[in-house]
């Protein structure tokens, strides 16, 4: 191996399925994950000596089983060791009777998959894998076989207490000795029902749903799915189908009747192998006791799975804000705000509601800075542009100023350091976000958002963890894209970035999808991107890719198009066109240009492949260090 890293996922299989090994390796790699298989030698590497180190030393093994798997002496002990580890995790590739000592393990079923991404059974087991990723590990050795009259189940959900370890910077879960590592201290909230007989009044069932998953994601130890997995399955009655397709043990439902004068909230917290309802409760409150209901359900769903948490529940304070009128404003803006302008001028007039009933509501002052970025992106006018994106980063450092404990205000505000070009604080920021709210997707996706700028490989760690935890979430797989694409990966993160267009109905990762087909030189697949691109990103686009596929004459003329707008908008990215181009002085002009403008865009300078034939000059790299601390740059290990 070229690195001392363990890999997350060794991949065993016979020589004869080799075609299928790699379509496997490569999903596992567009999901996020390191994934070690003897493809990946080096010359001149010992293949006894690095194929074992990988083996003992993954966190996951997948055994591909097919009739050739099953002759094969190397994939059968390959298959013991990953056993005996407790890290095995088999597919059927074929059918075929295996080695009897594994017909009792519980295999994924992909037989006559041909690699297709979008097959069901591939995405059920890309999340089993990340469910096993996410689960808690610690650094000491795998416990000893039990001793006779040991009951196996025991052992997976023995007593030790949780054990933080400490992986790449970062807190990360361990799987040996954790109360719940047999993945009982797991939930998804679905949206509550709305009884209310107005279909208006979803708005508020769905929040309080929302504000249940941000509670439980604090409780360390306890896996929560995202909002937008959680939706996904909105009418489903397949609870156990459910939960087996986003990985969790159990399932909270409930529903809402709401009037004038009184709330009725029902919740139930049921085992989804099971069925069995583990807890329930209604309550008929007044509702200006909403917020206090919240605060009831939750804390009742971890003291029910505090057995399995290995901890007692506390009490769980929701909501962000003490104003019942305040929160349901906030509710309205999330249920009701589209893209257009009207939409979120409206969103923000709702938040100013809330904020004038609560002026310490952090989370609203953090989501007006969201819906001000928003308008500050279409403003035409540069002059119009800068002031609501002031606006909108003030509105986000009031956030973190009233609670500077909140990993998802945190986040957020980060990312408007970056575009300030405020490096240091944009980062030292996101880590803090991420180490506030291990457990919340938005958050760590938010973090990735602002630390991929400097660091993509940690980057894209935290989306493959917001991933986990949030599998349908266009905003993760965003922030997997960026993270990818610095990293070099272009074929992953187009991968990435088309699921996150998919996701977001075409709002999220277009950017990422055309610029890594660039890179690739698939312009014919590029080129279709261009038309959806506003303002000036249109020319800059087409100027961009016309220069890289070597056509001067329409790089040419694209960028005199781009001349139309105002260089402060644009100087970033006619020196990285220039640069493709080969007018090395015109394009560092341009890039001086851009840092006396404060271009945002400079501050992804680190990794940018399109100023790469800039690298090499004095010029470039003063510039680079005005941008980017030096010592905040790290590059991905050889290989990454």
């Amino acid at each position: 191996m070229t690195s001392t890293t363990a890999p997350d996922i060794f991949l065993s299989y016979s020589r004869t399925d080799l075609a299928t090994a790699g379509k496997m390796a490569a999903a596992l790699k567009a999901a996020g994950h390191d994934v070690w298989w003897d493809q990946a030698l080096k010359s001149g590497q010992v293949y006894d000596q690095v194929t074992e180190t990988a083996l003992r030393e993954a966190r996951v093994v997948i055994v591909l089983w097919s009739k050739a798997a099953v002759a094969s002496d190397w994939v059968r002990s390959e298959a013991t060791v990953a056993m005996q580890r407790g890290a095995l995790m088999p597919v059927m590739i074929e059918a075929c009777q295996r080695p009897v000592m594994f017909e009792l393990r519980q295999s994924a079923d992909l037989i006559g998959w041909k690699g297709n991404a979008r097959d069901p059974r591939l995405t059920a087991f890309l999340n089993d894998v990340a469910r096993q990723l996410a689960t808690p590990e610690t650094s000491v050795s795998p416990p000893a076989a039990p001793a006779a009259g040991s009951n196996r189940r025991m052992l997976i959900g023995g007593s030790a207490a949780l054990v933080l370890a400490s992986v790449g910077g970062f807190a990360a879960w361990r799987p040996w000795g954790a109360r719940a590592d047999d993945g009982t201290a797991s939930v998804v909230v679905l949206p509550f029902a709305n009884l209310s007989g107005d279909a208006g009044q979803a708005y508020f069932s769905d929040g309080l749903a929302e504000e249940l998953r941000n509670a439980l994601s604090q409780i360390v130890g306890l896996k929560v799915i995202g909002r937008a997995s959680s939706e996904r399955f909105r009418d489903s009655a397949d609870l156990a189908g459910v939960a087996a397709e986003l990985g969790v043990a159990n399932v909270l439902t409930g529903s809402v009747r709401r009037s004038p004068t009184t709330v009725r909230i029902g919740a139930q917290l049921i085992d989804s192998k099971t069925g069995v309802e583990i807890w329930s409760q209604t309550y008929d409150r007044s509702p200006g006791d909403v917020l206090d209901i919240q605060s009831s359900i939750a804390t009742s769903v971890v003291g029910a799975l505090s057995p399995r948490l290995g901890k007692a529940a506390g009490k769980l304070v929701v909501g962000g804000t003490d104003n019942v009128e305040a929160q349901a404003l906030y509710f309205q803006v999330d249920a009701n705000v589209s893209t257009d302008a009207a939409s979120v001028a409206e969103g923000i007039a709702r938040l100013n509601a809330a904020i004038a009933l609560d002026p310490n509501y952090a989370l609203a002052y953090s989501r007006k800075a969201n819906l001000l970025a928003t308008l500050s992106g279409r403003e035409p006018d540069p002059s119009q542009s800068r002031e609501l994106h002031a606006q909108a980063a003030a509105s986000a450092r009031r956030a973190v100023e009233m609670a500077p404990k909140s990993g998802r205000a945190l986040a957020n505000y980060s990312t408007f350091e970056l575009s300030q070009l405020n490096v240091r604080t944009a980062v030292a920021g996101a880590e803090r976000a991420a180490q506030l709210e291990p457990g919340n997707p938005d958050a760590i996706a938010g973090a990735a958002r602002s630390i991929f700028v400097v660091n993509p490989a940690r980057a894209a760690v935290l989306a493959g963890r917001a991933i986990a935890l949030d599998p349908f979430s266009a905003r993760a797989f965003h922030a997997h894209a960026e993270a990818l694409f610095n990293l070099g990966r272009y074929d992953d993160a187009v991968i990435a970035a088309r699921r996150a267009l998919d996701l977001s109905n075409g709002v999220r990762g277009r950017a990422e999808l055309f610029e890594s087909l660039v890179m690739l030189g698939r312009f014919a697949e590029a080129r279709p991107l261009i038309a959806k691109q506003t303002l000036w990103r249109g020319p800059a686009n087409t100027a961009l890719l016309e220069s890289r596929a070597g056509n001067r004459a329409a790089g040419d003329a694209a960028l005199t198009a781009l001349g139309g707008y105002a260089a402060e908008t644009t100087s970033y990215f006619r020196a990285s066109i220039h640069g493709q181009l080969g007018d090395l002085e015109t394009a560092l002009a341009a890039l001086a240009e851009a840092l006396a403008a404060r271009d945002s865009l400079l501050s992804n300078i680190a990794f940018d492949p399109f100023v790469d034939p800039l690298r090499k000059e004095p010029r470039f790299k003063a510039i680079q260090d005005k941008i980017i601390p030096p010592d905040l740059i790290v590059r991905p290990a050889a290989g990454k």
